[in-house]
């Protein structure tokens, strides 16, 4: 390799099926690194080797042809270049060059029809001169990289290579678009909003046109306004995401623009018209132009990560670019890597603490949280004694779903007045290490609706007005202890949303110290795989059954879950009957309930809770209703006439 590029070539090794080197800083590794042995070692480790172009390979560069269908063309305006070496792997072609003097660093190339032609790979950039990979379009065929002319790269100057007329060339581009076009965008303007501003006879500047340069601001940039929310949200086009801009900063673009377009024109009286009152106005005009309410609502099958968007449709996953029409707000900050894999993960945090169904079942959720949209309405739950990994891996999860979208469950405050605004642009609601009666306090039968798809007003304190979002959040909570949940007779609503894994086994020998942040920076694109794949199987459920499936072993946990919950009412319905001439005091009812929980591996209710549900179920189950003059050794007692034990 090193005889046909050149000695002084720096080569990177790259893990088979890969298109890119996994080395740390390998930009800016030099020449001298090809004299170490061990680093030539391991460029004979059996996987792909790319080449690093650019400044650090002496000049070495290639031209990255997409399509086959531009190489002839290409070829035929470079007859020189059909003597250099060029290699392939699927569509197109590499074109390779040693660049005598000044070249442009690594670019991408566009058509005037705004399709992608290839790259200039320079500077910053590297080229896969051996191995194999798989094609990203289905059905992902694996391609080796080939040959097609094995000749050592010719040397030539970057201005003598001829470039197709209808590329754009972005190291030519100016930041003024040719005249034409200007003239052109801005007639189109004239007509929809009017003249950016009005004269007198003598060309004095009277007014200004505000719904014209709110139109100008709105055409330069991918801009919507959310009335419901009453924000403006601007494309983002290195992260793919709307992110949001106050009214103050796009006042301020808007006034920038207007002082350019003074010292272009020599309207120097325009700058003195840039006032409050005109900026406001402006801006009443730009959030009609670009309101879409509800932009963020209809979400796609769609996983927005650090390095593109995974779309999922018909069984199939894709990696596609960012693109504004997502329209996502939100995203995982690990990247995508196919060939990653997660094995500390599964073999030290996962396999060893929970049932093996219970794994599959982690996987589908993850992968739920990472769509971001609770598509099976579920909570999960998290439970068992504590040192077991279950504030490890929900922290696993807040990573990988990024901090920024996750925030913290509160139930004692659902439903008082400004609590919703906080879910404002999360996805996901943690509690971490919850009290026992987490799903007990009155605000916890929210959380059906928050899962379930119910509509809430969110108000934020100090704001003006409310508006309306739909819960679709995903939640996970861990607890040291079962949960009791106030069922409110709404047992089958929260036996739909509940799922419930079992930590059980004993604790791991060694307590490793932050390890789901550990795990994440080690193995996160692993991670990130084993969630993907579950999101699969999930939306497979979904699409064959209409729900998520469940073995009857985590049915019956829930089941369990929620009879424990209601744990006096089965003791009553089990253990006490209807008689004559019989009554039994309350003290002699709690004993009993105390010795029965444990027969059932039951949590008893607190001694508080039990006097408070015992009348009314009393009254319910039997007919009967407490009394003071149930006679115990003498004395009046509380009890209940005509009900005893079940023989």
């Amino acid at each position: 390799m090193r005889k046909l590029l050149g000695m002084d070539v720096v080569l990177l090794p790259i893990p088979s099926e890969r298109k890119g080197p996994t080395l740390e800083g390998w930009q800016n590794i030099t020449i001298e690194k090809m004299d170490d042995p061990q680093y030539l070692v391991s460029l004979n480790h059996g996987g792909n080797i790319g080449v690093l172009l650019g400044k650090n390979s002496d000049g070495l560069c290639t031209i990255d042809l997409d399509c086959d269908d531009d190489v002839e063309p290409f070829l035929k305006l470079n007859p020189k270049l059909r003597d250099t070496l060029r290699t392939r792997r699927g569509r197109g072609c590499n074109v390779w060059v040693r660049i005598k003097g000044n070249y442009p660093d690594l670019v991408k190339i566009k058509g005037t029809d705004d399709v992608d032609r290839g790259e200039w790979r320079a500077s910053g950039g590297q080229t896969i001169i051996h191995g194999t990979a798989k094609d990203k379009e289905p059905p992902h065929k694996m391609r080796p990289y080939v040959f097609q002319k094995k000749v050592a790269p010719i040397e030539i100057a970057f201005d003598d290579i001829v470039w197709p007329s209808d590329w754009i060339l972005p190291w030519k581009q100016t930041t003024e678009p040719p005249a034409a076009n200007v003239d052109a965008a801005m007639e189109d303007l004239r007509r929809l909003y009017g003249e950016p501003f009005y004269q007198d006879k003598n060309g004095n500047i009277l007014s200004i046109g505000e719904p014209f340069w709110a139109g100008l601001y709105a055409k330069e940039n991918v801009l919507l306004f959310e009335p419901d929310e009453k924000q403006f949200y601007h494309y983002n086009e290195a992260t793919g995401l709307y992110e949001v801009e106050s009214a103050d900063a796009v006042k301020i673009q808007i006034s920038a623009r207007m002082l350019e377009v003074s010292r272009q024109n020599n309207a120097f009286s325009l700058e003195t018209k840039r006032k409050a009152t005109t900026l406001n106005n402006i801006l009443s005009h730009l959030r009609g132009i670009t309101e879409k309410r509800g932009a963020f609502a209809t979400k796609q099958k769609i996983v927005h990560l650090a390095n593109g968007v995974m779309v999922f449709r018909d069984g199939e996953a894709d990696l596609m670019p960012f693109d504004k029409s997502f329209f996502s707000r939100n995203r995982s900050p690990i990247s995508f890597d196919e060939c990653a894999k997660c094995e500390r993960f599964l073999n030290e945090l996962v396999l060893p603490a929970v049932h093996e169904d219970d794994a599959v079942l982690l996987q589908k959720y993850i992968g739920i949280c990472l769509l971001g949209e609770n598509i099976v309405q579920r909570i999960l739950i998290l439970d068992g004694e504590a040192g077991r990994g279950k504030t490890q891996l929900a922290n696993v999860i807040q990573y990988l779903i990024g901090l920024l979208n996750c925030t913290q469950l509160r139930t004692e405050f659902l439903g008082q007045k400004f609590e919703n605004f906080r879910f404002l642009k999360k996805t996901l609601l943690v509690g971490v290490d919850v009290r026992p009666d987490f799903l007990s306090t009155k605000g916890a039968s929210d959380l059906k609706g928050l899962v379930g798809g119910d509509m809430f007003d969110a108000e934020q304190k100090g704001g003006t007005g409310s508006f309306q979002f739909q819960g679709k959040f995903c939640v996970v909570i861990t607890s040291n202890v079962r949960l009791q949940v106030h069922l409110q007779g709404d047992i089958g609503a929260w036996k739909r949303r509940l799922l419930i894994v079992r930590y059980e086994a004993p604790p791991p020998k060694k307590k490793i110290d932050d390890f789901g942040v550990i795990l994440v920076r080690e193995e996160g694109s692993g991670i990130l795989n084993w969630g993907l794949q579950g999101l699969g199987m999930v939306l497979a459920d979904v699409r064959e059954h209409g729900d998520i499936q469940l073995t009857p072993r985590q049915t019956g946990v829930v089941d369990s879950l929620l009879a424990e919950s209601e744990s006096l009412r089965h003791f009553l319905i089990e253990c006490v009957e209807v008689g004559e001439d019989c009554d039994l005091s309350v003290d002699e009812i709690v004993e009993d309930y105390a010795q029965f929980c444990p027969e059932k591996s039951w949590s008893a209710l607190p001694l508080t809770e039990v006097h408070k549900q015992l009348s009314g179920l009393m009254l319910e189950l039997f007919k009967v209703s407490q009394n003071h003059c149930t006679k115990r050794d003498g004395r009046s007692v509380r009890g209940f006439s005509h009900v005893r034990f079940k023989i």
